[in-house]
């Protein structure tokens, strides 16, 4: 028996035990045993730590569970730590739950997947020493990855070495590409600790080399390695004075308890050289950290991106959201070993970044210029240098060019502002003009701004310096002044070159089109840049002005130049913009997407004339929603339509406009996603009939937005109407000319959807497999998220024609890929999981199926919430996985919760209402309520007739339960009726052979096969009955195999029963 979340009983009684050990009831001891844990096994580990000892170890205990060897791991500490008898019986019992198998589920699961991507020959090349394993030698096995692994898991490890497992999978990590022998050295090296291999041991099975796709866990880095750290600038080589900030700095961090982290927030105003002084202190105690990682906190999005950059360092598994991928780092941070320090740069917005900063575990620096963080944490303020800081400054930076008295006069005159003197200093190293002559300048510049009486708020030495050097760049380099003055609409998190580059072939303002256009040129444009101090380069050639600096050369714009900046900026984006993420979704237009995001707002590109800027936002909500970010996909498109409904500039604008239309249909969508469907329903028949009645029936938009109309059929359980609306929708596609064909693929995809929804699976699947061939047909299957979701799609179709081994081999072979391109929240992703789960539950795999589910309802409730569909969809699963392994009062209760949330969602009549109580009713039989199971199939039966017809798989399944009903009621002519009439329809709708089954009957056809002869026996039909059970267990016996437990039961004489699973949308 392998450690398990779902096996509760045995980890109950394991925290009974645990609790009688006296020690386990201190908060702090647990703690330790806590991080003595995190040692052994090397790994990320996150839980909701509860208050109360109980709850504290039953989430521990559950949590470890998911991590191979945990449980172990977790108790051989407690009794190490307290070796009394409760400790040591706590230990025994943690191994006689884990058994022989040595993998935890989902680990199980990752290597199965990664198994079923590097195919047989290669895993047969890798055995070594298991090949003489005698069960290995059987073939049949090796057609059940996890049978293989929970078979290399049994075999014994020689005295010091890695368990025969790990070695394999090294082995083969040798024989496959970099991208497959990266992530299963990384799931070696993820799992070591908690198998049992030393240190020494995971460091030879640990990742040769390391890229960006970790979906591993960490791994402790080895004894004098260097510091892993990351966003960290370059270290200022002139880095002067700040001895006491520092020493202050040093000493109240050392001081700081890691049980309750403070952040210690260095503030003061801007261009005082708070960045500066943390990181000197950065690169001064480098040594002391395993971790240092740099936050750009001037906004929660930057936060969060850098954390799940983090995430992927570490080799933490990506949350639902970035929101909850960003608390399992910070989690992970607090139970680990590691020494630890983030800085927050720029954090000047309390509440947006507050939830994100650690509370335990580590060290937490904040730049800022807002006081209020004192409040939280300890607090350094920063102020202007001391005059010898500044001479000493001005005199470094200039290689002693500058006298002691020149540099003293400088210093006075500039306030002692580190910025202002480090400018002024790359101004002298640039121009050798005297010192006098620049304070003349300074004079000169400064009475002229001040008498324009602008820009106010703002350092006078810091605004005389932008002016200074603006009006010298303007002079002498026009095209540079230009590329400067372009930041004053972009996005405060840094540009890169090759981002700006696209500016060549925009409408952008010259000479800086030219300059953007030749490659020697922006090169040495960025080179001058640097030298007057205005631009810092980082090793990625990306460009990042000072915030300050930003602000100042935004206000001295004047209008003229102001508005053809802002003209030049929102044209390089439009340019920059890859389309339309849904035929541009490889992974070169994803980066430059989430590349351009920062600067929409900034550029005000929801306001731009041109329409090409406009269309860049209408893209960029939709790659926020292909991404999975539905809820920032809504935001967008709701700020655009409010600025677009009331604009009658151009024709495309104002409340009947193209681009409003699109926006609202944008909201619609992501509305759909997050559970809104009533509301999102009356914005997308408004919508759409504005677009029929303004655009016309055939206009792209209108087509597009078509696809919802469906989906909302299919959510309302309209089946019928959605397959007659959606097959007229491909039809007036395919009348549009020369329209691009992934729209043509997006409503076949839409029209498959109706015919799986309507139970034509043969049909459904001809569809899905054309889109599929069409796609491989232009090259990309292997990255289309099309073609990935069309697969996932093809294994519903087969999960509908009983073809389960067929569905797995699909879902097995391409679901990874899935997950490589999106996020774990995405709901493609969910929904692909819960298509797994019960395509392993009808293949036999019970186990495994009820480990999926019950993983993917936690997921599908973290990232949807109780009461979306999606959720409730998997609370069904869920509970039919638990019913077949016997837990029925488990499955019961989230049946029953399913039920009743589809009742207050959709009603009592709709087609997911009455399946549920389908399910509801096969597991009160199984409690042996058969009054109550009578009475639900009853209704279901005669509903679903009514709703979706006497023919549809749902009715016929409610018809196969109703039977069993009558029987158990002992009305056995009812019961041979309705099992006659049953499978009779079965015949004309899912009869005869079908090659996804290797030409066999459907299993449900065979399954009411059985039933009859039961009902033919009860009613005296002894020969005739023997000789159909004959032939139907045979048959089932043909598709599913002989050791599957419904062909098992037929053996034994049972009834077989027909549950349902609701199908996605």
């Amino acid at each position: 028996m392998s450690e398990t979340a779902t096996a509760d009983k045995p980890f109950d009684a394991l925290v009974e035990v645990l609790l009688q050990v006296p020690a386990l009831r201190d908060q702090a001891e647990r703690d330790r045993v806590v991080n003595d844990t995190a040692a052994v096994l090397r790994r990320a580990f996150t839980t909701r730590r509860a208050s109360d000892t109980r709850g504290d170890l039953l989430s521990l205990i559950h949590s470890y569970s998911l991590l191979s060897g945990g449980v172990v791991a977790f108790s051989s500490i407690v009794a190490d730590r307290y070796p009394e008898p409760s400790a040591l019986r706590a230990h025994d019992l943690a191994r006689e739950i884990r058994g022989s198998l040595l993998l935890s589920a989902p680990d199980r699961q990752d290597l199965c997947r990664m198994l079923g991507e590097v195919g047989i020959t290669a895993v047969f090349k890798a055995r070594g020493e298991l090949s003489e394993v005698p069960e290995l030698k059987d073939f049949g096995v090796w057609e059940d990855w996890a049978a293989v692994i929970r078979i290399m898991e049994r075999q014994p490890a020689p005295e010091g070495e890695a368990p025969p497992l790990l070695g394999f999978v090294v082995r083969l990590a040798d024989l496959v590409d970099r991208t497959r022998a990266g992530a299963l050295r990384r799931w070696a090296a993820s799992v070591a600790g908690g198998l049992g291999a030393t240190e020494s041991i995971a460091a030879a099975l640990g990742p040769e080399e390391r890229d960006d796709e970790d979906l591993g866990a960490p791994r402790r880095r080895p004894a004098g390695a260097r510091t892993i750290r990351g966003g960290v600038p370059l270290q200022n080589r002139n880095f002067t004075g700040r001895v006491e900030l520092l020493d202050r700095l040093a000493r109240t961090l050392a001081s700081g308890s890691k049980a309750a982290v403070l952040p210690h927030a260095v503030h003061g105003m801007g261009g005082v050289g708070k960045t500066q002084l943390v990181l000197e202190y950065v690169y001064r105690h480098l040594d002391d950290y395993n971790l240092v990682w740099w936050l750009p906190a001037d906004s929660a999005s930057g936060v969060l991106t850098s954390l799940e950059q983090l995430a992927r360092e570490l080799g933490i598994r990506p949350g639902d959201n970035a929101q909850q991928t960003a608390r399992l780092v910070l989690d992970a941070l607090a139970a680990g070993a590691l020494k630890w320090l983030l800085v927050y740069d720029n954090a000047n917005d309390l509440d947006s970044i507050d939830e994100y900063v650690p509370s335990t575990g580590g060290d937490v620096v904040v730049t800022t210029r807002n006081r209020e963080w004192a409040a939280v944490g300890l607090s350094i303020e920063v102020d202007v240098f001391q005059r010898e800081e500044s001479v000493e400054l001005l005199r470094r930076r200039t290689g002693n060019g500058i006298s002691e008295e020149d540099a003293d006069r400088l210093a006075e005159r500039l306030g002692d502002l580190p910025l202002a003197l480090e400018q002024a200093a790359a101004w002298h190293l640039l121009t050798q003009m005297p010192v006098s002559q620049y304070i003349g300048l300074l004079e000169q510049h400064q009475k002229e701004l001040l008498s324009e009486g602008k820009p106010a708020g703002y350092p006078m030495s810091v605004v005389t310096f932008v002016t200074l050097a603006l009006d010298k760049l303007r002079a002498d380099a026009p095209a540079t002044a230009q590329l400067l003055e372009l930041f004053a609409f972009l996005g405060g998190e840094g540009v890169s070159v090759s981002l700006l580059r696209y500016g060549r072939d925009a409408d952008v303002v010259q000479p800086l089109r030219a300059l953007l256009g030749d490659t020697i040129r922006i090169n040495r444009a960025v080179r001058d840049l640097n030298q007057y101090g205005l631009v810092k380069v980082d090793n990625d050639q990306r460009l990042e002005v000072h915030r300050l600096v930003q602000s100042v050369l935004h206000d001295l714009l004047d209008e003229q130049r102001a508005a053809e900046t802002l003209r030049s900026a929102q044209n390089l984006l439009a340019k920059a913009n890859p389309g339309d993420p849904d035929e541009e979704d490889d992974r070169t237009a994803l980066d430059r997407q989430r590349e351009i995001g920062p600067h929409l707002r900034p550029a005000k590109m929801i306001t731009a004339k041109r329409m090409e800027a406009r269309s860049t936002v209408l893209d960029h909500i939709r790659y926020l929603y292909n991404m999975g970010d539905y809820e920032n996909s809504r935001r967008l498109a709701d700020d655009a339509v409010k600025e677009w409904e009331s604009d009658d500039s151009h024709p495309r604008l104002g409340p009947d406009g193209e681009l409003t239309l699109q926006a609202k249909a944008h909201i619609a969508n992501a509305m759909r996603a997050l559970g809104e469907s009533a509301p999102a329903d009356e914005l997308t028949n408004d919508t759409y009939a504005r677009m029929r009645r303004f655009l016309g029936e055939t206009a792209k938009s209108t087509l597009v937005l078509g696809n919802q109309i469906g989906q909302a059929m299919r959510i309302r359980g309209e089946y019928a109407d959605s397959l007659t609306f959606d097959r007229e929708s491909l039809d007036r596609h395919k009348e549009v000319k020369d329209l691009p064909e992934h729209y043509i693929l997006r409503a076949q995809s839409n029209l498959a959807v109706a015919h799986r929804m309507v139970g034509d699976f043969v049909e459904a699947a001809r569809l899905d497999r054309e889109i599929v061939d069409r796609i491989e047909a232009r090259g990309r299957s292997d990255n289309s998220f099309r073609a990935l979701e069309t697969y996932i799609n093809i294994a519903r179709d087969y999960y509908g024609l009983g073809a389960y081994q067929a569905g797995l081999a699909v879902l097995e072979g391409w679901r990874g890929a899935l997950m490589e391109r999106r996020s774990s929240g995405h709901r493609i992703v969910l929904l692909s999981g819960r298509t797994y789960g019960i395509t392993l539950r009808k293949a036999g795999r019970l186990r495994e199926a009820a480990d999926v589910l019950g993983e993917n309802l936690e997921q599908t409730r973290r990232r949807f919430g109780e009461n979306h569909e999606y959720t409730v969809a998997a609370l069904s699963s869920y509970g039919n996985a638990l019913r077949q392994l016997g837990d029925v009062s488990g499955a019961l209760e989230l049946i029953v919760d399913a039920s009743g949330r589809y009742r207050e969602f959709f009603g009592e009549h709709h087609p997911l209402t009455l399946i549920t109580d389908i399910n509801e009713a096969v597991a009160r039989r199984a409690q042996g309520d058969n009054d109550a199971a009578l009475a639900l199939d009853l209704r279901a039966y005669e509903l679903l007739a009514e709703v979706l017809g006497s023919d549809h798989p749902y009715t016929l399944c409610a018809g196969t339960s109703l039977a069993t009903d009558y029987a158990l009621h002992g009305e056995a002519a009812r019961a041979r009726a309705l099992s006659t009439e049953v499978l009779e329809r079965s015949r004309v709708t899912s009869g005869g052979p079908h090659e996804a089954r290797d030409n066999a009957e459907h299993p449900y056809l065979l399954a009411r096969a059985v039933n009859l002869a039961h009902d033919m026996r009860a009613t005296g039909d002894g020969d005739e009955a023997a000789a159909l059970l004959r032939d139907a267990v045979s048959g089932l016996r043909q598709t599913l195999g002989a050791t599957h437990p419904e062909v098992v039961d037929a053996e034994q004489g049972k009834r077989l029963e027909g549950d349902v699973e609701a199908p996605p949308t």
